[in-house]
């Protein structure tokens, strides 16, 4: 069962366990494909460069912020979001290397009712992603749509970003 906006509290906190493995092939994939700079591509030239070796791009860090946790969905241990409303404090803290497995945690920190549309509600959450050797790797703030228990999946999903 998801959870809805009645479900949450601020300083719920849900920890997403398995982890994401890092590779090499998909970092310099991925590199190539849309930031293809040494340190992302070439693991010789990256050996030359401030990193030392090879690295993942923010842009791959973020893809794999999103889909880390996918399995709570399944578990009904997931916020049933309609929408994202967007980001904030984005901030990239440690390389991310071949090799290094990713995981990530969540904190509400608010929780409110729109105003404007009754059926949905609005929560902000704090997440943090880590490395196997629990230093953290990326952080970032974002806010979404959540239904209300209540609410008709079909209606919300019409729905438009509220006030």
């Amino acid at each position: 069962m998801m959870r809805y906006l009645e479900d949450l509290c601020v300083g719920d906190e849900t920890c997403f366990d398995g982890g994401y493995e890092v590779t090499e092939g998909e970092i310099i994939e991925v590199g190539m494909r849309w930031d293809p700079h040494p340190f992302h591509t070439d693991p010789e030239a990256a050996k030359g460069t401030i990193f030392g070796g090879l690295v993942a791009s923010s842009a791959h860090i973020f893809a794999i912020w999103v889909s880390l946790g996918r399995s709570k969905i399944d578990e009904g241990k997931c916020i049933a979001s309609v929408s994202a409303l967007g980001f904030d404090k984005l901030q990239w803290h440690v390389p991310v290397r071949p090799g290094d497995t990713l995981r990530k945690r969540q904190i509400v920190v608010a929780v409110r009712e729109s105003k404007s549309k009754p059926d949905l509600g609005i929560v902000s959450i704090e997440e943090t992603v880590f490395n196997h050797a629990d230093e953290t790797v990326f952080t970032l703030e974002c806010s979404f749509l959540v239904p209300k228990r209540t609410s008709s999946s079909s209606e919300t999903a019409r729905s438009n970003p509220v006030s």
